[in-house]
């Protein structure tokens, strides 16, 4: 747990002097216990039974005066008031070390959780695309809640209890040593008991939060597609799914409430046979004279002192346990290097010219076959270049690497005839507007879609682009405008209006590079016509990349690029490309007779025998 806090040093060093406040009110706390037992032992030895002085607290009221100390009736106030002194002394240090303490416990959770969403947010996509986004979301959210509880357990409850207990022992070792180790003989199985348990109950906790995980993943999953769910009445599926991983985590659960429940009462049967023994010996030597009556109650409540503290120590290990593990599971997180950042000395000019170029780009995603070989390909400011090709050809994978979003295995993109990756990467991804497939829709409003990404944008700004992206043809039918909230993933939006949006955003941002993927796509003729109007605005004066299938978007382009099998084997004007009869001219036959864009060599073949 150490090693875990030190890598979070982060996270807790801001609150540092809260914590050494905390921890002072904690050493005050337990020097009020420690003190609170003896007005008892005064009551009991000087005030009822009037011992002598060998077994009165000469050394307790030495500092009283003589008329209090041989006065018992004023003697028996004095203690009555120092027992309620100490006692609200006591509340007052706890109170005020769980307020300081138990705050920063919220604080550094808060600061925790902040991050690693940040670190989430900085990893690069071929981190992302091996992960399962409910897992991500368990590790934000429960797992971090995991950890505050462990935090707030070890600030609120742990040190406490552990600087009661040494102060204690402390105490009764001075007192009487013989009696003090009787008295606390059952500490070591105690210990022993916890760190049994701990170990057990730390794997259980462990394999519970990874069923979790799983369980999230499902959910996340199978919600994110719930439309498609219905639509092939797959419910029973995804039940029977959902059940082996719930059984799963249920299995783990049990394991670990078993565990607890074992550890609760075992430590439970051998502080009360501590006790018994404390009593054994203790009344034995009250009979001989060797300790008094009250001493012995001073004793007795510091064993309560001891076991209770020790008992919630030991009841806390399926906090901490849990914690542990989610501990780890969040360093092994933030463990994770970004691989795509900004180099040393990364340049950011004011703005972009526009010039492209891919020498000899080559690309593979993690753990598989390389999608791009040997591509070269040139650019011009201006220039409108659509990359088309079958299904898989690599053509949204060249869109991925101008922007960083991965980046060459070998090979070099430049931009204005730079390396992108001597570029600032936030200045870069600046320059660039992307129209995807499905615009994606946040939550918030229309307004607030339209100027995601640019934050600096006026509203007389936003408003012009959503009329240039013909936004205003719909938003007046919707219930308050612009100021409508969209619904998750905006459902509640129709796919061309949702692109109209996507089409604004990019104008707003007012980049010097547009790429368009796949941005007509799945639209009926009339939503594709306002689509296409509102492209034509968003290329005006700037360098567009469009990865398209349908002629009524490729025709537009300056010059085609086709791909295949992740390289270029035509450019050229449409007119050209149809003219020399190769692939692109099979695929624009094919789009022609209301076909789609080849996916692979076997379609392509059945597409030369109907050419013939």
């Amino acid at each position: 747990m150490l090693r875990g806090l030190r890598v979070f040093r982060s996270a807790w060093w801001p609150y540092k002097g809260r914590l050494t406040a905390g921890a002072m009110l904690v050493v005050l706390m337990a020097l009020f216990q420690v003190a609170a037992p003896w007005p008892l032992k005064v009551i009991i030895d000087d005030v009822v039974k009037q011992k002598t002085a060998h077994h009165s607290s000469e050394a307790i009221l030495a500092f009283l005066p003589d008329g209090i100390r041989t006065d018992t009736g004023r003697l028996f106030l004095v203690a009555l008031t120092a027992m309620v002194t100490l006692t609200v002394l006591s509340a007052i240090a706890d109170y005020l070390s769980e307020i300081c303490l138990e705050g920063v416990g919220e604080r550094v959770t808060a600061d925790l959780r902040r991050q690693v969403y940040q670190h989430l947010q900085r990893l690069s996509l071929g981190f992302h695309d091996q992960q399962r986004t409910g897992d991500l979301v368990t590790k934000a959210t429960a797992d971090v809640g995991y950890v505050e509880s462990m935090i707030i357990a070890v600030l609120s409850v742990v040190l406490p209890s552990v600087t009661v207990i040494t102060m204690i022992v402390v105490v009764c070792l001075l007192i009487n040593p013989l009696f003090a180790v009787v008295a606390l003989g059952v500490t070591p199985l105690l210990f022993g008991l916890t760190v049994h348990y701990r170990s057990r109950i730390k794997r259980a906790a462990a394999t519970s939060r990874r069923r979790e995980s799983d369980i999230a993943a499902d959910i996340t999953e199978t919600f994110a597609a719930v439309r498609v769910m219905q639509a092939y009445g797959a419910e029973d599926h995804h039940l029977d799914r959902f059940d082996q991983r719930n059984t799963a985590r249920l299995a783990a659960g049990l394991r670990s409430v078993s565990l607890k429940a074992t550890l609760g009462p075992l430590v439970d049967v051998v502080t009360a046979l501590g006790t018994v023994l404390v009593l054994l010996i203790g009344v034995d030597q009250v009979r001989s004279g060797q300790l008094t009556i009250g001493l012995l109650v001073v004793f007795l409540a510091y064993l309560k002192a001891v076991y209770d503290p020790m008992r919630s120590l030991a009841k806390l290990t399926t906090v901490v346990s849990r914690g542990k593990a989610s501990l780890e599971r969040l360093r092994d997180l933030l463990d994770e290097e970004p691989q795509i950042v900004s180099r040393s000395g990364a340049v950011a000019p004011i703005r972009a010219h526009g010039a492209i170029e891919f020498q000899s780009v080559a690309f593979a995603y993690p753990g598989r076959d390389a999608v791009l070989h040997e591509v070269s390909l040139r650019i011009d400011p201006g220039e409108v270049v659509a990359i088309v090709g079958p299904t898989g050809a690599g053509k949204s994978t060249i869109a991925a690497l101008l922007p960083r979003l991965y980046d060459v295995t070998s090979g070099r993109v430049l931009l204005d005839g730079v390396d992108v990756r001597d570029y600032d990467l936030g200045w870069l991804r600046a320059q660039i507007a992307l129209v995807q497939q499905d615009a994606v829709m946040f939550n918030g409003t229309v307004y607030d879609n339209i100027a995601y990404g640019s934050p600096h944008a006026t509203r007389e700004q936003v408003l012009a682009a959503a009329t240039a992206a013909y936004v205003d043809e719909f938003v007046d039918q919707l219930p308050a405008g612009y100021d409508t909230q969209v619904a998750e993933r905006g459902i509640s939006l129709s796919g061309g209006q949702r692109q109209r949006i996507g089409i604004a955003r990019a104008l707003v941002r007012d980049a010097p590079i547009v790429v368009l993927d796949e941005p007509t796509s799945g639209l009926d003729a009339i939503a594709e016509r306002y689509v296409l109007r509102g492209l034509e605005q968003l290329m005006v004066g700037r360098t567009v990349i469009v990865i398209a299938h349908r002629l009524s978007t490729i025709r537009r382009a300056d010059r085609i690029c086709v791909l295949d099998g992740g390289r270029v084997v035509e450019q050229g004007s449409h007119d050209d490309l149809v003219g020399a009869g190769g692939l692109y001219g099979r695929m624009d036959q094919v789009l022609r007779d209301g076909g789609s864009a080849l996916s692979s060599s076997s379609e392509r073949d059945s597409t030369r025998a109907v050419a013939q």
